[in-house]
Parts: structure tokens; sequence; C-alpha cells
């Protein structure tokens, strides 16, 4: 149809089809269509339109007819028939099959009933505007009705018999009244009540659902998925009621439920979300026979203070109590739950029994602050990856570890008052006041740990050396320890070292860590703002850590032909009003204009320095989105300049305190040498070197220029490969035998690279 039409009627033409067939393509589909059976004919409109991009198995389960397999093979026939494929577990279907499932399950040709969702036919329908007789002697067949009442602004009337009065009670299966933009406003107002005596319902939706409970005539007895959200019911139903398949259920933000029993005989449910149910007290007893449970949500249910006794769900995998303030007393019992959050509430102490918790993953306990223990037993929890502590004030011990928590990757501890880890935490020998101890680890406590957070915490006052040998620990958070005053070394694979108001701190680890090469480009920040105690010595080492991972960074990515990423690959602060006499290029303000030797990128160079120094004068920010940035434009007198912009520093992630930053601070970020050839190539000038450069500084908050902070000086200097010392061999007070270390570990790991190559 479109083959050798000009471009206009492409996009034209293109832009169309999803919603229109021409009719040789709706003949063809039809010929395939009518060659379904009758289960899979439904099953292909029911999907066309109401689940399409659903969960395969959830779909499933819609479709079965009364617990059969029917909606397992329908699936499977009409993907193998290529109606619907499946992708990441979800029902796809192409447009041009949508259209056209639509078009059919519209219409009341179907023997299973119409599906509606067009907003007025479905209002005239429910208002009883239509002139069909069959409406009138309620035998219309409908099979489902979503209805979106998002451009509605007064709320659309239906009467206390109008379901009754209109739809066959044999054929309504899906029912769903929604707000796409705003749910807790869906407005279908029910004023006389409602009658719903449908057998055959099997997913009702409706949200703010106005009636205290549901029609006494409502019969589950074939639901599955039940969801009243932001409703005003107190409680589901009056009487308990079986309902055998029942396997979804959402009443999340229902503020007036206070009642679940009739939930009691849903032996078969698998997920249950009951968020902001703000009135709810109580669990009910019966709920230990929901062996299936998979998923229990009861985030901010801030009237529930405890479980159901005794209560052995086996199959559960996710538990959420965040926000539950009264909640105190933690007794259940599953040998799956995988994910657990006790995040607000108000625990003291966790049983002993949690060491059955075989296969936890996420521990959150942030912000209990009545938990004063943790249980002895800590280690049990082999698979345990994350573990929450944040803002436990009264917690001051962390205990003893005897086996090796292998999996754990992130501990967070900020705001607790804990003063020191445990030395079996890293099987160490033990020194007073630190966090890490001196013995090697031997992979042993925990040994890949990826995130670890201090923040705030007002006692620790070092990190200890065995640091180094944490290979696998990519960030450290360090705010506000007021009385943290050396950090001995530094991870080898460290990504971020946020240390910012360390008050206290002066000395930094040495750069004689192993900086191992890598071919990923992951930029790296430290971050020392505020730290007016920092010794000379420890910017300098700072200083040299920075600059050579950036170099070894630099040169693994030139290798491997990565890194078009306009990112500093290294970037580090600390307070200061002068730029490093090791930079080549330094000038007053905000700008710098260096001159570039004729063929410079031939000589060894790897990437470029960028500095400045920012006068913040007291400076507030929030959110922490201030940000240190350049432009640089390279050019010759041969070609157009190119330019790119590149971040070299700021602060390491948002969050909603706010932060002040004292004094003069000075910011260094390195970019490797790839982007800038890259960018040349893209520009089209491959042969040529730039001879110029104009770099302008700016500091920002993410949108726009901060004009109270002022950059006093900035700073350019060209990188080189390992092999040299030029690019900060004028770096002051850096002594001699920590510049020979270094060499020989660079000499090291660039044999060992050689030898990696030929391999």
């Amino acid at each position: 149809e479109i083959c050798g039409k000009d471009e206009a009627h492409w996009v034209t033409r293109l832009a169309t089809l999803p919603h229109c067939c021409n009719q040789e393509i709706l003949n063809d589909l039809r010929i395939s269509y009518e060659k379904l059976t009758v289960e899979q004919k439904d099953a292909f409109l029911d999907i066309a339109c109401f689940f399409r991009s659903e969960e395969e198995d959830y779909v499933k389960c819609l479709l079965d007819q009364y617990g059969s397999e029917s909606g397992d093979d329908a699936v499977k026939d009409l993907a193998e028939k290529l109606f619907i494929c499946i992708s990441a577990g979800r029902i796809e279907m192409h447009n041009l099959l949508c259209t056209f499932g639509k078009q059919l399950g519209s219409s009341n040709e179907n023997k299973s009933g119409e599906r509606m969702w067009d907003y007025a036919k479905i209002t005239d329908t429910l208002q009883g505007i239509t002139s069909n007789p069959q409406i009138q002697k309620g035998t219309k067949k409908v099979r489902g009705i979503f209805l979106d009442t998002e451009r509605k602004e007064t709320g659309i009337p239906v009467g206390e018999h109008r379901f009754t009065e209109t739809f066959n009670q044999k054929s309504l299966r899906y029912l769903k009244f929604y707000d796409s933009r705003y749910p807790q406003k869906c407005q279908v107002n029910l004023p006389d009540g409602l009658k719903f005596p449908f057998e055959e319902i099997r997913y009702f939706h409706w949200q703010n659902f106005q009636l205290e409970e549901l029609p006494s005539d409502f019969i589950p007895q074939n639901l599955i998925d039940l969801r009243l959200p932001y409703s005003k019911i107190k409680r589901v139903w009056k009487a308990t009621q079986k309902a055998p398949w029942l396997k979804w259920v959402d009443l999340s933000f229902s503020t007036r439920l206070t009642d679940l029993s009739a939930l009691s005989k849903a032996t078969d449910l698998q997920r249950l979300n009951l968020e902001g149910c703000t009135s709810l007290s109580t669990l009910p007893r019966e709920m230990k026979n929901m062996k299936r449970l998979v998923f229990m949500n009861l985030r901010g249910c801030v009237m529930l203070s405890s479980l159901p006794p005794k209560l052995d769900l086996i199959s559960l995998k996710t538990l959420i109590l965040s926000g539950c303030s009264k909640f105190h007393k933690f007794e259940i019992s599953s040998e799956n739950l995988e994910f657990l959050h006790l995040d607000g509430t108000a625990i003291k102490n966790l049983p002993t029994t949690i060491q059955n918790f075989k296969k936890l993953v996420i521990l959150n306990l942030k912000d209990c602050k009545m938990l004063e223990s943790l249980p002895y037993c800590l280690d049990k929890l082999k698979a345990l990856e994350e573990l929450i502590l944040s803002g436990c004030k009264e917690l001051t011990r962390f205990p003893d570890i005897k086996q090796n928590m292998e999996n754990l990757q992130i501990l967070l501890l900020d705001g607790t008052s804990i003063e020191e880890l445990p030395d079996t935490l890293l099987h160490c020998g033990n020194l007073k006041n630190q966090v890490v101890c001196q013995q090697p680890l031997r992979m042993n406590g925990v040994s890949l740990l990826r995130r670890l957070c201090l923040r705030g915490n007002h006692t620790i006052r070092s990190l200890g050396p065995s640091m180094s040998q944490l290979y696998h620990l990519k960030w450290i958070d360090l705010k506000h320890c007021e009385n943290l005053e050396s950090i001995s070394t530094l991870p080898p694979n460290l990504q971020c070292l946020d240390a910012h108001d360390c008050i206290s701190l002066k000395t930094v680890a040495s750069p004689v860590a192993l900086l191992i090469p890598t071919t990923q480009q992951v930029p790296s920040s430290f971050i020392f703002t505020n730290c007016e105690k920092l010794e000379q010595v420890a910017k300098n080492e700072i200083i040299c850590y920075a600059h050579n991972k950036s170099r070894l960074l630099s040169e693994a990515l030139n290798r491997h032909n990565k890194g078009f990423d306009f990112e500093a690959l290294v970037a580090t602060s600390f307070p200061g009003s002068e730029v490093p006499a090791w930079f080549s290029h330094r000038a007053s303000g905000a700008e710098l204009e260096p001159e570039l030797p004729r063929h410079w990128s031939e000589n060894g160079f790897v990437g470029i320095a960028l500095c400045a120094v920012v006068s913040f004068k007291n400076h507030k920010t929030r959110n922490n989105k201030l940000q240190v940035k350049c432009k640089c434009v390279f050019d010759s007198v041969e070609t157009s300049p190119g330019n790119f912009n590149c971040h070299i520093g700021g602060l390491s992630e948002t969050c909603d305190e706010e932060l002040t930053i004292k004094s003069n601070h000075v910011f260094i970020g390195y970019t490797n040498w790839l982007n800038i050839s890259k960018c040349q190539q893209e520009n089209g000038r491959k042969e040529c070197v730039p001879t110029k450069a104009s770099i302008k500084f700016e500091v920002t908050d993410g949108t726009e220029e901060i004009m109270n902070c002022e950059v006093l000086q900035c700073g350019f200097s060209l990188v080189q490969e390992s092999g040299s010392w030029e690019a900060s061999a004028g770096t002051e007070n850096v002594s001699e035998s920590i510049v020979l270390d270094l060499l020989k570990g660079i000499k090291w790991l660039y044999k060992l690279l050689c030898t990696r190559n030929k391999g």
C-alpha cells in the first residue's frame, strides 16, 4: 500500500495504520480468526479489548473456566498461531491485531457478549438512554465494561437496579470503573444503592466505590480479582462467603475499612494490598489459612499493633509494614520470606525466630526509633543483601557476627548510636573506636559489601586500614560524622566517598591502594566539603588518588575504545583557595584559554584535568543538586570549533535536608581523551588536532546558574599515560616514598595488563 510512495505519504499513512485496516488485511485476519475455537476466540477478544500487556499468569487465571486449564491452553494456542506473543512474562499483541480484535469485540454479534469501553456508549446504557428493546428486557449480553471517568467532572449517576435491568446476569465477567489520572476522583454515583447478582463476575475493579460494603446479592463464587482502592467500604460484605478462586485483593487507601473477616475463607488468596487503611486495627485469625499468600502490603496502617498470633504463611515472600507507627510486636513464620519492611514501626527488638528466614534478601528497619537491639542470630541470614538501620537512634550495638554474611552488600547505619562495629563483622583484630580493623579479611565477614552508610554517627573517630581489603565496596557515606578524624586507606574500587561536614577530619589515606583497571566508565566522586581541618598532605593524597585512578581508567577505556560520556571519570572537592601548582594552565576568574602545541595528543596523553575554586559564602542548597560544570571548546586554525560540557564536581545524591557549604572550595575533575577525540571525529575533524582551548566554569543547581556562587580561579592540565609522572610531579608535599610506591604499583598493573592482552 505504501510501496513506491513518497516520504510524506509514508508518514501520514503509518500514523493511521494502527487504528484502521484496509479491507484486504481485514479479510485475511477474519479468515484466520474464524479458524479459532470458541474458547480461543473469547480469549483473543478479551486480551485485545482489556488485557493487552498484562502478565501472562494473571491473564491465564482470568480466562480459566472454573479452575480448569482452559486459560493456559488458550494463551498457548494463540501464541502458536501468532495472534499474541509472550515478552518478558507479559502478553503482547500487534497493533493491527488489537484494532481488529476491538472491532469484533465491541459488536453485538459475539455469542459470549459485547465488550464495552466507549465512554458515551457505556454512560448512555447505564442511564437508560437507548431505544434498544433488548436493554429494556434485561437481556443485553455484555462480557466486560471498562469505563474511564477521567474526563467527567461530575459524577455519573447509576440507579439501584440499572445493572439488573440492563445486562444479562450470566454474561458479565469484567467490570472496571476507574479514573486513569486521579484514582481517588473516580465519579460513579450510587444514590439508591446497588443490586449486583452477577454470578459470573471474575474481575471487579471500582475506584472510589461509594458504598460501605458490596451489595448483599454480590456473588463471589467465581471472583478472581477484587480491587476497591480509595473506597468508602467498612467491610467487604456482611457475611463470610466462600470465594474459592479469589487470588488478588486491593483495598488500598480505604480509610474507613475496619473489618476484614469477610475474606476469612479466601484461602486461595495470593496478593493482599491494604496500604493506607488507616482505621484497620486487627487482622482476622483465619488469615493463617491463607497458605498461598505471596504478597501482603500493610504500609501506613497506623492503627495496627500486631499480626494474628502464630501466623504461619508458608508462601509469603513480601511483607510490608512500613509506617505502621503502633506496630510493636512482630511474630510470623514464613520460610520463603524474601523482603521484610518494618521501617517506621514501634518494635523494640526482633524475635530469634528471624533466623528461620533463610531466604531473606532485604531487612528494612529504617526509623524504628524504639529499636534497642538486634538478635544475636543475625548472621544466620545467609541470603541477606541489604540491612537498613538508618535512624534507629536507640540502637547502640551491632551484634557479634560469628558466621560469614557472604551476600551482604548494603549496610546503612546512619542515624544510629552504634559506637563501633564488632571485629567479628570483618573477622579482624580489635581496634578501639574504629569501624573497620587491621587484619586481612580472607573473604570472611562482609567481603561482598558494596554500600556502607555511617551518616550522622557522632562516635566514630577513624576508619581503619583494612578498608583496602573490601574490593567490592563502591559507596561510603560519612556525611556529618562530626568526630571522624582519620581515614587510613581507601578501597580500590570505590566510586563515591561522601565526607561532607566531617568537621574533625584531618588525614585521609595515601593513594597506594591497588587501583584495578576497568573497561566500564563509572564516574567516581570524593567529596570533602566543609572538612576545614583537612591537612594539606591529606589534600595532596586525595588529589593523587583521584589523579591516578582517573589515569588508569582512561587508559583502560581508550584501550577498549569506550567512554563517550561527558562526565568526569573522577571528581573531588575540598576546602581551599588555590588551584594546585601542578596545573599547567591557571587563571583568575571563571574562564581561561590555554594554547596547545601541535600534535600534543600524540605524546601519550589520555585525558584532561579541570579545576575550579568556588566561593560559596555559606551558600545553602536543598536536594543536593549543586554542580560545578564547565564548557570546553577546542579549536584549530584549519577547522571549525568542537565543544562539549563536562560536570567536574558537586554533591553526591539528592536528599531533602538543607546543606550549607562554607568558605572557598577546590573542585577537580578528570575526563578521558577519548571523549574529546570522538567529539572531533563526529564533527569531521579526525585528522585535525586542536591547538586552542576555551574553557568556562559555572555553578548550577541542576537547571540554572547560581549567581551568588563565584568562580574565583580555574585550571586546566593534560594527563599523561602511567609511564610518566609529569602531570602531577609538582604536587606539593607529596612524599618521595608515596610516589615510588605508586609508580611500582602502576608498573605492576601495566605488566599485568600486557600479559592479559597477550593471553
